[in-house]
């Protein structure tokens, strides 16, 4: 394993401020803001909705030349295979049941060990921020990079979820209220178990997208701590609401196709809920409000 730098991994249900926070992160000297990684093979290495002439492209489009010139096991199509094998979320069962000698899991673990050196090697900075959010992915690169990987869970009110899944006419496809509410339970608490499964070897601190948007410099002063990492600059524009640079994110929401955002604060109101509300708060209570401890 030649990979240099530090990873901090950030893990969450989609909609919840995944995208939001690693442009925070990345607004570092030492911090690279790199989105949705784990959307590189589905999307043919190709970030999208970007011209051909911008940096962002061109970054990711020289990342891909000397990946490939790297890791030449796979093409696209079978690295889609191991992702879907062990990324999703029924890829829990893989590591509850799989076998870890498994020759798939080794060419899973060969490719995100080859997609990280190249990444390493590739920027000057000393952090690299993936926002991919799946569990399962989180686990994967825990049991590679272990002490070199730290995770920030992102949780948001389930109420304010569920609302933007219904949302149409943007990027993302909308879930119904019933879909949008089993989604949204089940895969926090798959990123709860997971997240309880790496806790002893990797640093862990869980906020809510409510905190960081409308307490900023106490959110992000608690995970610099947490996880000893200097974020001072992101902490200054952030407690000011001044502009963030939105990094060189590969995949994510629509913020990435911005040259800079201000963040906005975030409503945390629960009164007056309709009787659809009740039931998405009540459900999804378990793990908004659920403690995470971590063991360093």
């Amino acid at each position: 394993m030649s990979m240099s730098k530090k990873i901090i991994y950030i893990i969450g249900a989609g909609r919840s401020g995944t995208t939001l926070l690693d442009i925070v992160l990345g607004n570092n000297p030492q911090t690279f803001s790199a989105g949705e990684l784990n959307r590189f093979p589905t999307r043919n290495g190709i970030p999208p909705l970007l011209e051909k002439e911008s940096p962002k492209f061109i970054f990711w489009d020289n990342f891909k030349t000397k990946l490939f010139q790297k890791f030449k096991k796979f093409d696209f199509a079978g690295l889609n295979d191991l992702i879907n094998k062990y990324e999703y979320h029924l890829g829990v069962f893989r590591i509850l049941f799989g076998s870890k000698s498994s020759k798939s899991r080794i060419d899973y673990h060969e490719y995100l060990q080859a997609f990280f050196d190249t990444l390493s090697n590739q920027i000057d900075q000393e952090i690299i921020i993936d926002s991919s959010k799946y569990p399962c992915r989180g686990y994967h690169l825990s049991q590679i990079y272990k002490d070199q990987i730290s995770f920030v869970y992102i949780k948001r009110n389930p109420i304010g979820v569920v609302k933007s899944f219904e949302k149409k006419e943007i990027e993302q496809p909308p879930k119904g209220w019933l879909m949008a509410n089993i989604y949204l339970f089940c895969v926090n608490m798959l990123c709860l178990f997971i997240l309880k499964r790496i806790s002893k070897s990797s640093k862990v601190v869980a906020i809510t997208l409510e905190s960081l948007t409308n307490e900023p410099e106490q959110t992000l002063t608690h995970i610099s701590k947490e996880l000893n990492v200097d974020l001072s600059h992101s902490i200054s524009l952030a407690k000011a609401y001044a502009p963030l640079k939105t990094g060189c994110l590969f995949d994510g929401n629509r913020l990435r196709l911005k040259s800079e955002i201000v963040m906005e604060k975030v409503s945390v109101k629960n009164k007056n809920l309709t009787f659809k509300e009740k039931i998405t708060w009540s459900l999804n209570s378990l793990w908004y409000n659920k403690n995470l401890k971590s063991n360093n």
